[in-house]
């Protein structure tokens, strides 16, 4: 669940590094333009902000009201809210390539996670999104890069105090529990810069394992296990079964 994050913090870092070339004064709604068109075209559901602001004399910026919507079929409204995301520039380097961003911190992620009729979660169904536009191997589509042909570096990333929880109680399982502080450093780095696909692979590879730990740790693997040892063609029953239903 916590790779669907990063992917649009990526997007977002994405969103900035393409906006900043324009260096116009209405940058604030050409990156938050940027962000909910490349957001919502790569997860397949509506991403939305808030408010953008940016301070290239301080080498700052902000973004809030960050939220990713449900996919159709799942009655929770968002799957997840970013909460307070900061990011400090390289001024020196917005007009070059690539162009480097030194820090993006996100405060407080909210995840929700919602089991579907036929067992399918909401964090399923983006992953899948996400996997189709992708390749499956991290790699994105023309959109969701900078248009620009501009790459990033992004020297430090990390998330802090993120709590995942469960839409509709489920027995055996949590309903709540928090996300692990996650730093990553030197994206794109070592190749000179890395677009918004090399961007998004590299910090998909890094959570898929503290995604799942992150799942363990509510007892959703456990179900997962059930549901994987059901009978062919009756994974809806297994399910029904599960919650005793």
């Amino acid at each position: 669940m916590r790779k669907i994050i990063f992917a649009v913090i990526a997007l977002v870092a994405v969103g900035i590094g393409a906006g900043v070339a324009f260096l116009t004064s209405n940058l604030d709604s050409i990156v938050k333009k940027i962000i909910e068109t490349a957001g919502s075209e790569v997860a397949g559901v509506k991403v939305s902000v808030g408010e953008v602001k940016i301070s290239l004399s301080e080498g700052k910026a902000s973004i809030a009201g960050l939220s990713v919507a449900n996919p159709s079929g799942f009655t929770t409204p968002n799957a997840f809210k970013l909460g307070a995301i900061s990011v400090a520039l390289d001024t020196g380097s917005l007009t070059g390539n690539p162009i480097v961003i030194k820090d993006i911190s996100v405060s407080a992620p909210e995840v929700t996670y919602e089991m579907g009729a036929n067992g399918s979660t909401n964090i399923d169904a983006i992953q899948k999104n996400v996997a189709a536009k992708t390749g499956g191997s991290g790699g994105s589509e023309k959109s969701a890069d900078s248009g620009d042909g501009k790459k990033l570096v992004i020297d430090r990333l990390g998330i802090s105090k993120g709590n995942v929880t469960l839409a509709t109680a489920i027995p055996g399982v949590k309903s709540s529990a928090t996300l692990p502080d996650i730093v990553l450093t030197g994206i794109g780095k070592k190749s000179g810069g890395a677009s918004a696909g090399e961007v998004a692979k590299q910090v998909l590879d890094a959570l898929t394992k503290s995604a799942l730990k992150a799942g363990q740790s509510m007892g959703i693997g456990n179900i997962g296990d059930a549901v994987k040892g059901a009978v062919p063609g009756d994974v809806g029953g297994a399910v029904k079964g599960i919650f005793g239903k």
